[in-house]
């Protein structure tokens, strides 16, 4: 699904990001680890499609609808928390779990007549994650999102992306994944 071979993107003449060589099969769940500023973000960009000015190649077998990728500060529209969920799935393709499932596997059901304004950081997390699933992407971008979680809620996503079935899931992490979530790990330095 992605081949990437000799990436660099540099800004200001500084590398901020160097991938020699990279490959994930349609299916396959990686974590691309890191420090801050190894440039996890700037490769998942790369990836979306959402940063174009680099040397090297980075191929994705997906058209751009059916990417999807979730900024570490993800944003939320106006409304209510299902709202939100409800614009990830009129805009995923298919038939597949409603709105109001993915809230309830993401355990934040009870949030859905909320605006989003009220919520915690760690709900605004698993809100946009919901949305996010709720398109049914081909390749799903995630850029740390654990950050805000509690432990509860951290082994709840895990739980949910490990249910997913049809998509290629990538996620930054300046830290090690629980065990069970990913198949492979890939460290920029």
């Amino acid at each position: 699904m992605i081949t990437i071979s000799n990436l660099r993107v540099a800004r200001e003449g500084k590398t901020i990001c160097a991938v020699e060589q990279l490959s994930v099969a349609a299916g396959d769940r990686i974590a691309v680890l890191g420090a801050n500023g190894s440039g996890k973000t700037t490769l998942l960009r790369v990836m979306a499609g959402l940063t174009s000015d680099f040397t090297g190649t980075c191929l994705v077998e997906a058209e751009q609808r059916q990417v999807t990728y979730l900024h570490q500060q993800p944003c939320l529209f106006r409304g209510s928390v299902l709202s939100n969920v409800r614009y990830g799935e009129r805009n995923g393709a298919g038939q597949g779990t409603g709105a109001s499932d993915w809230l309830d596997r993401l355990q934040v059901a009870h949030l859905a007549g909320r605006s989003v304004s009220t919520l915690s950081g760690g709900e605004v997390r698993r809100v946009a994650l919901a949305r996010a699933i709720a398109t049914r992407p081909r390749l799903l971008l995630l850029d740390e999102p654990f950050a805000d979680l509690d432990e509860q809620a951290t082994e709840t996503v895990c739980t949910v992306l490990q249910q997913l079935a049809n998509s290629t899931i990538v996620i930054a992490s300046p830290n090690d994944l629980p065990d069970g979530l990913v198949d492979s790990s890939f460290r920029l330095s």
